[in-house]
Protein backbone atom coordinates (compact mmCIF):
# COMPACT_ATOMS: atom_id res chain seq x y z
CA UNK A 1 0.00 0.00 0.00
CA UNK A 2 3.03 2.39 0.74
CA UNK A 3 4.89 2.05 -2.27
CA UNK A 4 1.61 2.27 -4.44
CA UNK A 5 0.91 5.77 -2.98
CA UNK A 6 4.57 6.66 -3.40
CA UNK A 7 3.94 5.30 -7.50
CA UNK A 8 0.90 7.40 -7.43
CA UNK A 9 2.62 10.36 -6.09
CA UNK A 10 5.44 10.21 -8.51
CA UNK A 11 2.85 10.20 -11.76
CA UNK A 12 0.81 13.41 -10.98
CA UNK A 13 4.07 14.87 -10.16
CA UNK A 14 5.32 13.76 -13.66
CA UNK A 15 2.00 15.07 -14.92
CA UNK A 16 2.53 18.48 -13.33
CA UNK A 17 5.54 19.28 -15.42
CA UNK A 18 7.86 17.58 -12.46
CA UNK A 19 10.69 15.69 -13.20
CA UNK A 20 10.42 12.20 -12.04
CA UNK A 21 13.20 9.78 -10.67
CA UNK A 22 13.62 5.66 -10.14
CA UNK A 23 12.63 5.55 -6.07
CA UNK A 24 13.94 2.13 -4.45
CA UNK A 25 12.36 0.94 -1.83
CA UNK A 26 14.93 -1.11 0.84
CA UNK A 27 14.24 -3.21 3.74
CA UNK A 28 16.50 -3.40 6.54
CA UNK A 29 16.36 -5.86 9.22
CA UNK A 30 17.43 -4.87 12.69
CA UNK A 31 19.58 -6.81 14.14
CA UNK A 32 18.54 -9.66 16.78
CA UNK A 33 17.85 -8.58 20.61
CA UNK A 34 17.97 -12.68 21.38
CA UNK A 35 18.40 -12.11 24.91
CA UNK A 36 21.73 -13.74 25.87
CA UNK A 37 21.43 -16.55 29.10
CA UNK A 38 24.02 -15.84 31.56
CA UNK A 39 27.06 -17.79 32.79
CA UNK A 40 28.11 -18.53 36.13
CA UNK A 41 31.85 -20.21 36.49
CA UNK A 42 31.95 -23.60 38.04
CA UNK A 43 35.58 -24.38 37.65
CA UNK A 44 38.24 -22.70 36.07
CA UNK A 45 42.18 -23.96 35.68
CA UNK A 46 45.08 -25.05 33.73
CA UNK A 47 47.61 -28.24 33.61
CA UNK A 48 50.57 -27.83 31.55
CA UNK A 49 48.72 -29.08 28.21
CA UNK A 50 44.96 -28.01 28.87
CA UNK A 51 43.16 -25.29 29.96
CA UNK A 52 39.73 -26.29 31.48
CA UNK A 53 36.03 -23.58 32.04
CA UNK A 54 33.49 -25.37 33.34
CA UNK A 55 30.42 -23.10 33.67
CA UNK A 56 26.49 -23.43 33.98
CA UNK A 57 24.38 -21.47 31.26
CA UNK A 58 20.37 -21.33 32.36
CA UNK A 59 20.28 -24.61 34.37
CA UNK A 60 22.39 -26.81 31.99
CA UNK A 61 26.07 -27.40 32.77
CA UNK A 62 28.79 -27.13 30.15
CA UNK A 63 32.30 -27.57 29.86
CA UNK A 64 35.24 -26.22 27.15
CA UNK A 65 38.25 -27.88 26.69
CA UNK A 66 41.16 -26.00 24.77
CA UNK A 67 44.73 -27.93 24.01
CA UNK A 68 47.58 -25.59 24.66
CA UNK A 69 49.78 -27.59 22.85
CA UNK A 70 47.45 -28.26 19.57
CA UNK A 71 46.05 -24.73 19.94
CA UNK A 72 42.43 -26.25 19.23
CA UNK A 73 39.69 -25.96 21.46
CA UNK A 74 38.35 -29.86 22.10
CA UNK A 75 35.12 -29.20 23.77
CA UNK A 76 32.98 -25.84 22.92
CA UNK A 77 30.15 -25.38 25.74
CA UNK A 78 29.28 -29.35 25.12
CA UNK A 79 26.71 -30.45 28.21
CA UNK A 80 28.20 -32.54 30.56
CA UNK A 81 26.97 -34.86 33.19
CA UNK A 82 27.79 -34.13 36.60
CA UNK A 83 28.52 -36.62 39.58
CA UNK A 84 28.56 -35.59 43.17
CA UNK A 85 30.18 -37.53 45.69
CA UNK A 86 31.73 -36.41 49.54
CA UNK A 87 34.74 -36.32 47.87
CA UNK A 88 34.90 -34.40 44.64
CA UNK A 89 32.45 -33.55 41.77
CA UNK A 90 33.41 -34.72 38.10
CA UNK A 91 32.03 -33.09 34.94
CA UNK A 92 31.76 -36.06 31.93
CA UNK A 93 30.97 -35.19 28.59
CA UNK A 94 31.57 -37.30 25.47
CA UNK A 95 32.49 -36.32 21.45
CA UNK A 96 32.88 -38.96 18.66
CA UNK A 97 34.88 -41.79 20.41
CA UNK A 98 36.71 -39.51 23.23
CA UNK A 99 35.49 -39.04 27.00
CA UNK A 100 36.44 -35.91 28.52
CA UNK A 101 36.66 -36.18 32.65
CA UNK A 102 37.50 -33.09 34.64
CA UNK A 103 37.29 -33.89 38.47
CA UNK A 104 37.22 -31.42 41.41
CA UNK A 105 37.86 -32.32 45.13
CA UNK A 106 37.25 -30.91 48.37
CA UNK A 107 41.13 -29.92 48.91
CA UNK A 108 41.38 -28.01 45.49
CA UNK A 109 43.33 -30.75 43.41
CA UNK A 110 41.55 -30.49 39.88
CA UNK A 111 42.64 -32.93 36.60
CA UNK A 112 41.46 -34.01 33.49
CA UNK A 113 41.36 -36.91 31.81
CA UNK A 114 40.80 -37.87 28.36
CA UNK A 115 40.33 -41.52 26.80
CA UNK A 116 39.80 -42.10 23.37
CA UNK A 117 40.75 -44.99 20.95
CA UNK A 118 44.47 -45.92 21.77
CA UNK A 119 44.47 -43.12 23.96
CA UNK A 120 44.75 -41.74 27.45
CA UNK A 121 45.66 -38.73 29.10
CA UNK A 122 45.75 -37.61 32.21
CA UNK A 123 46.99 -34.11 34.20
CA UNK A 124 46.29 -32.75 37.66
CA UNK A 125 46.63 -29.43 39.01
CA UNK A 126 46.17 -28.23 42.47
Amino acid sequence: MKYAFIASALLVLGGLGFETGIVAAQTVKKPSTKSMTPQTTVATFQTPNYSVRVFRQGTQTRMNVFDKKTNKLQLNAAPVQVQNSDQQTSYTSSQGERQFRISVDQAGNRSVEINGPGEVIQETTN
